[in-house]
């Protein structure tokens, strides 16, 4: 009899840490291929090279925009959009939820 009690309480802790697994394996798939990140982390690439061109440009690149240095205000606005990107992405992650629910919507398009 304790043996069975043994057993069925282990059956079950073993399902519980199966399924947490699985949630938590969800989760960072999600957060993983999040397009939140990528865009952010690309307008930070960019923002950065711009940012750079624009503290080393020439006087005639600068009359060439009208003497705006333009090259270093779209960095730095490139730098503000990544960050806030990367902000939202960190703020607010994807929750595995989510994913599902998308999912399953996709396969509901699909059938129609």
């Amino acid at each position: 009899m304790a043996n069975s009690d043994r057993e069925r309480e282990a059956r079950q802790q073993i399902a519980e840490t199966e399924e947490a697994e699985a949630r938590d394996r969800a989760t960072g798939a999600a957060s993983l291929f999040d397009l939140r990140m990528v865009i952010g982390g690309l307008l930070a690439v960019y923002g950065a090279i711009l940012t750079v061109m624009g503290l080393f440009a020439s006087a005639g690149t600068k009359a060439k925009a009208a003497g705006i240095n333009i090259n270093l205000w779209a960095g730095l606005v490139m730098l503000l959009a990544a960050a806030a990107f990367i902000a939202w992405a960190v703020l607010r992650p994807l929750k595995a939820e989510e994913v599902a629910d998308d999912a399953e919507d996709g396969r509901a398009a699909d059938r129609r």
